[in-house]
């Protein structure tokens, strides 16, 4: 088992960094083709537009034909998409190169998501899952930070090349080392054949796509706008890249621990607390101005975050035995897609009626409301007792 986690946690960091590197400085450049507030929205929309239309396609395709293969044309994707970045020549360009963007993404990391489903045992869902989001989220942590940094030393288009060359070495890596999974893998339940239609009527995942789709409205809402609030402040891109760090490191740091959380604890209470606590910080973060200040506040919605997720998550594993774990990671995916999709063309709304921090106060406030509705719904089907402290 661990022959199949090391190479494809590896390789997941690794197409992750690439993805964060362009973080910090894609609204930016977005704002150099002359976009207003609603057109940056509408173009970070279409990467998630893609992801929310093929989420479940390639959930339910990758439970029938494996997962390697997908994951290997859309690492492909990542590496071609990079390049177009550079070649764009106006806004519809980007907004297109985006949706091909938001393809890859849908066969990388849902589907990587549904191979550690297949080899997690019985019992350790929580702990698993969770080692396997630390690894993206390291990755993703780093990639800001390298971001910012490469844009000050180079140009504003050299985190693209870095994008594709870590894409191509993730391309590289899953090919050479992550074992052909046409047949289900060895260590965890067998694969269960893909059951949308009866997965879309069960409490807990209907819990689930609420919960990520209000994660997905006031993060990308925070990601969209952050940086142009920043550099109104006088933060630099490394600055901006700081910021996003330090959401992912909270959560990169804290997802391990709170995955052992959720296999051996109620996981009702701490969906509660993580849910409605990740988005408050955004409330504060236009009146900090002081780096730290928001770097601080960042990272506590990140911890906030990874401990609601991580039992989010642990539901999701269980789930996926029943209903195909490809499908189930393609339901979260086009899920937190369609909140990532609805949160910049908001925010961008806001923005361009109400001002600068407006897409903050907005994207805080729909969180904490999003938050709340997926706590009711997780309620009807979790029972309230805890794990026996013994258990695996």
């Amino acid at each position: 088992m661990l022959a199949t986690f090391i190479p494809l946690f590896i390789a997941v960091s690794v197409a992750m960094i690439g993805m964060g590197i362009i973080a910090p400085i894609m609204p930016l450049y977005i704002r150099s083709f002359g976009a207003g507030g609603m057109a940056v929205g509408a173009v970070f929309a279409a990467f998630s537009l893609s992801r929310l239309l093929l989420g479940p396609v390639a959930g339910v395709l990758s439970d029938r034909v494996g997962r390697k293969r997908l994951i290997v044309w859309g690492l492909g994707a990542y590496a071609a998409v990079s390049v177009l970045y550079i070649v764009a020549q106006s806004l519809w360009q980007m907004g297109l190169f985006r949706l091909l963007h938001g393809v890859g993404s849908i066969l990388v990391t849902p589907i990587a998501q549904a191979y550690v489903g297949d080899l997690t045992p019985v019992g350790r869902e929580g702990r698993i899952t969770n080692i396997f989001y630390a690894s993206m989220f390291a990755g993703m942590a780093l990639g800001p930070l390298l971001g910012g940094y490469l844009v000050e030393s180079w140009s504003l288009e050299a985190p693209f090349y870095a994008m594709g060359i870590l894409s191509l070495l993730a391309l590289i890596g899953v090919a050479r080392w992550v074992p052909d999974d046409r047949k289900a893998p060895r260590g965890g339940a067998s694969r269960a054949a893909p059951n949308l239609r009866a997965a879309v009527r069960s409490p807990a995942v209907i819990g689930l796509i609420v919960y990520f789709a209000t994660r997905g409205l006031w993060r990308q809402s925070f990601n969209s706008f952050w940086p142009l609030l920043a550099d109104s402040h006088g933060h630099s891109e490394s600055a901006i890249g700081l910021v996003l760090t330090g959401y992912l490191l909270g959560e990169g740091l804290c997802q391990i621990p709170f995955g052992y959380l959720a296999d051996r604890f109620r996981r009702l209470p701490q969906i509660a607390v993580g849910a409605l606590l990740s988005p408050i910080p955004m409330f504060f973060v236009p009146l900090v101005r002081d780096l730290a200040g928001v770097v601080a506040l960042s990272a506590a919605m990140g911890v906030a975050s990874a401990l609601g997720r991580a039992s989010v998550l642990a539901i999701r594993t269980e789930a996926g035995r029943s209903h195909g774990m490809g499908t189930l990671a393609g339901v979260q995916n086009s899920a937190f897609a369609a909140g990532q999709m609805l949160g910049p063309i908001l925010a961008g709304t806001a923005f361009d009626l109400l001002g600068i921090s407006a897409p903050m106060y907005l994207g805080a406030a729909l969180g904490v409301a999003g938050g709340v509705l997926a706590v009711l719904l997780f309620s009807r089907e979790l029972a309230p007792r805890p794990v026996a402290a013994g258990s695996p």
